[in-house]
């Protein structure tokens, strides 16, 4: 195995990102990447050289692409991707609904125009729904989310401390916050768009996560 980095024809899923790794920790023998990282030695062979059963390729297990990942340190979900990109959990179009405004008080009222916007996304994307963003109160630090933006919320993911939220409030307005610390906080409070902090206690709703966010500087 130690000459495989001189064959022509390397088919293995991860063959280029193995083999940067074994360059970079000083690695000659595939043996010796796959003894380092608890892979077995014909595993760590069909992902550089690539294993056919009948005319289709075989792909690894999940186990393997989680040990894969920690050895390469490459997050699991950006190994996936590349596992599919040419099949059903490549990125796919599809129109979501916008659901209108977020912020900005009484402007939630007023019809918006555009009732979907288009997304690129693996697998359904039933669950993902659009607000457009009125008002600044979260136009600041290193994810800036300023008035006109049009924000992708993921209904099925609630949030963590840190995450970007849209929550609906028990008089029924939407609002776009960070949870931090059990309450909802503006990255700019000094802009008029409602309180600046507001208790989970006091939200009726976290619709979900912010998972994308279209600048209207862009």
């Amino acid at each position: 195995m130690s000459k495989v980095s001189q064959q022509k024809h390397l088919e293995g899923p991860f063959a280029d990102e193995i083999l940067a790794a074994m360059r970079r920790l000083g690695m000659k023998r595939l043996e010796e990447f796959a003894d380092t990282f608890g892979l077995g030695r014909t595993t760590v062979y069909n992902l550089v050289l690539g294993r056919k059963i009948g005319d289709k390729w075989v792909k690894p297990s999940l186990d393997t692409i989680v040990r894969l990942s920690k050895a390469l340190g490459i997050p699991v979900e950006s190994l996936i991707a590349k596992l599919y990109e040419e099949d059903e959990w490549a990125p796919q179009e599809a129109r979501i609904p916008l659901l209108g405004y977020v912020g900005g008080g009484p402007s939630q009222l007023e019809e918006i125009a555009e009732r979907t916007v288009p997304v690129r996304w693996k697998g359904s994307a039933r669950h993902l729904v659009a607000f457009r963003v009125r008002g600044d109160s979260m136009c600041a630090g290193r994810r800036p989310i300023c008035d006109g933006d049009i924000i992708i919320v993921n209904t099925e993911d609630k949030g963590h401390p840190g995450a970007i939220v849209v929550a609906r409030l028990a008089n029924g307005e939407y609002v776009v916050k960070r949870m931090v610390n059990g309450h909802l906080v503006s990255a700019n409070p000094e802009a008029n768009n409602g309180p600046p902090v507001i208790p989970l206690n006091e939200v009726a709703e976290i619709v979900g996560r912010v998972v994308e966010v279209r600048s209207t500087l862009d």
